[in-house]
């Protein structure tokens, strides 16, 4: 069954309520007060079925006070049911509900007007009517339907139901359906044996009985129990459908309106939003630089101060780019659209499209910022992606991160990753990971003026052990994944950017070059492993005879990395010709006996125990053999 959502908007009093009474059989006023009051203080929900189609109907308060709560029911409609009374014709809360129904680019609507039986003047209804064309003039409802209608008698509620039903059996909603779980929390409460209740219109994906979704911006997992939509228990809600949900893991107090509750990761919580704001056309306020308003998206309301990036000052009709800076967490999704309100007195002035969830912070005229959130801002998805991807390189994002972020489908997404590898502009790690050929570029960059710098410094060493050239790449890169340093390190062997042997790294096509007085230090150490053998000299003993200092152990490094040494450990190295025949003495004896101890091979290369021992833990290290009590056998 294909789900979708209606809103009403429209003046106080001008029967909203009744309507949806009549065309559900609902009344979506339950509180005493608004009962007594006889108008709509909170959000009313109501089902209506037309044929497959599943029709939530949310019932918005049309009084001036009570806007803030409409807007927390109007977010995620798929339809507008724009009512106006032909008593009275448009009035100021149907301009001010208009102008949020088209800044949340709702794409379709029909008008109803109501009560057809207390006006009987038929020039009076046209004239009415004529004010709403004008007021629809230039939008997406500016060729709806316009229905006179009467809930008190029910004359043309029926045809307002048909055409509601086929109105939206022919238009797509504005959901996913593999998008990840959203619902934003309208309302809480207990329910005895039962506990915490929350309530709200799913905007995404679907949620079963048992699953786990997390509570932001708290970050709470938090585990759902039971789930209801329009009062009748269910295993399964969907996108578009009102619902309760029944959670476990939490209480009511740790809960509160303008909460969400989503798969864990597929939205971003953050203090900061980069939006593009839209004024109304219709508002006599500004927004100035600096200035505080009222932020409402979904069931969140915050206070924030507008940083414009562009610009001094926004009026009335004029689009800008800011910075929100919330002056409490929030949590979104790139996309989610906005209302604003002034800050005293409290008048709604406009809204706009969240660009960037989750943004670092900006500085006002940043000529490279005003450029990229015009990218965001713009329907180029690939120049997006890649954007994207350019700012999140750091943090090697993965293409699921990359998903959640733009709100896009698997096959969007992929389809979008292969054209830009394939132009080679993003880069795929060995793991998944995406990052920017700029950024590559920019890690090359720091490689080589590291290596440049070292080369400069110790001309006669073969390079900068991997490890060590790997911290300082994170150091000059302020990173701290050793795993990703390893995965760039290993782009940059494959391409022939850098060169490495015996995990000595150097710039391609670097070598040392020896003076006569090296090359006579570099002789003098090799012939002193040749005479000693397997009665290894400490490392730091055979700089100290040589005399040869830091230059003698670049030297010694050297000849490790040209093969003519082995490296043992950290205090002996061995000449390379007399640890293969160590090794093929150890290869020979466990073929014939099954293996060797440390006797046997201590005697069969003639040397002392200590020295023994070190050459076989190297074997060990090597993993070409492995000690079974005292003896070792090959691997």
């Amino acid at each position: 069954m294909k789900h979708v959502v209606v809103g009403t908007s429209g003046h106080v009093d001008h029967g909203k309520t009744c309507l949806i009474k009549a065309l559900t059989g609902t009344d979506t006023d339950r509180l005493a007060e608004e009962k007594k009051r006889g108008i709509t203080i909170e959000n009313g929900f109501a089902e209506m079925r037309f044929g497959d189609l599943g029709i939530s109907v949310i019932d918005v308060p049309g009084h001036e006070r009570f806007v803030r709560n409409m807007l927390a029911g109007i977010g995620g409609i798929d339809m507008a049911l724009l009512v106006v009374g032909l008593d009275e014709g448009v009035m100021p809360q149907t301009v001010e509900h208009f102008e949020i129904l088209k800044m949340l680019h709702i794409r379709t609507g029909i008008v109803a007007l109501t009560k057809n039986d207390l006006i009987s003047d038929d020039d009076w209804k046209a004239l009415v009517e004529d004010d709403v064309r004008s007021l629809l003039k230039g939008s997406f409802m500016e060729d709806a339907e316009m229905l006179r209608v009467s809930s008190f008698t029910g004359q043309g509620i029926e045809t307002l139901k048909t055409s509601i039903g086929n109105t939206l059996a022919g238009i797509d909603t504005r959901r996913d359906a593999n998008t990840s779980f959203r619902l934003p929390i309208d309302r809480t409460f207990t329910i005895d044996g039962f506990g915490t209740v929350v309530t709200g219109t799913s905007l995404e994906g679907a949620i079963c009985v048992g699953e786990e979704v997390t509570l932001y911006p708290k970050g709470m997992p938090v585990k759902v129990r039971g789930i209801q939509v329009h009062g009748e228990n269910v295993e399964i809600a969907c996108a578009g459908q009102r619902t309760a949900l029944n959670l476990a893991g939490v209480k009511k107090q740790d809960i509160a309106k303008g909460q969400i509750l989503a798969k864990s990761g597929s939205v971003e919580t953050s203090m900061m939003l980069d939006v593009e704001i839209e004024m109304f056309q219709t508002t006599e306020r500004n927004v100035s630089d600096g200035n505080r308003i009222h932020f409402y998206c979904g069931s969140t309301e915050v206070l924030c101060k507008a940083v414009l990036l562009d610009r001094v000052k926004l009026q009335s009709g004029e689009r800008g780019f800011a910075q929100l800076r919330m002056e409490e967490n929030v949590t979104f999704k790139k996309g989610d659209r906005f209302i604003i309100r002034f800050y005293s007195p409290l008048e709604t002035i406009g809204g706009g499209v969240i660009l960037d969830a989750n943004p670092s912070k900006h500085k006002r005229g940043d000529q490279r910022v005003i450029d990229a959130m015009s990218v965001k801002a713009s329907d180029d998805a690939t120049s997006i992606f890649a954007l994207t991807v350019k700012e999140l390189s750091p943090e090697f994002p993965d293409i699921s991160r990359i998903r959640e972020k733009l709100v896009l489908s698997a096959d969007m997404a992929d389809g979008i990753l292969g054209k830009l590898l394939a132009s080679g502009k993003l880069r795929r790690l060995p793991g998944g990971e995406l990052i920017h050929a700029d950024y590559f570029d920019h890690v090359c960059a720091a490689a080589d003026e590291i290596l440049g710098k070292y080369h400069h410094e110790n001309p006669m060493s073969a390079g900068v052990k991997r490890e060590e050239f790997k911290s300082r790449l994170m150091k000059k890169l302020k990173q701290d994944n050793a795993k990703m340093a390893d995965a760039l390190v290993g782009e940059f062997l494959t391409e022939g950017i850098l060169s490495e042997k015996a995990a000595t790294i150097t710039q391609s096509g670097f070598s040392v070059c020896y003076s006569e007085e090296m090359q006579a230090l570099r002789h003098r150490i090799l012939l002193a492993y040749k005479r000693d053998g397997f009665e290894m000299p400490l490392t730091e003993a055979l700089i100290k005879e040589t005399g040869g200092g830091k230059d003698a152990m670049h030297i010694i490094d050297g000849l490790v990395s040209e093969g003519h040494l082995q490296r043992i450990n950290y205090r002996y190295c061995i000449d390379a010709d007399r640890y293969n025949h160590a090794l093929d003495i150890v290869k020979h004896h466990v073929a014939a006996s099954g293996g060797i101890t440390l006797g046997e091979f201590r005697d069969a290369i003639g040397t002392s125990r200590k020295f023994a021992v070190e050459i076989l833990e190297r074997f060990d290290e090597e993993k070409i053999t492995k000690k079974e009590g005292d003896i070792r056998t090959l691997l």
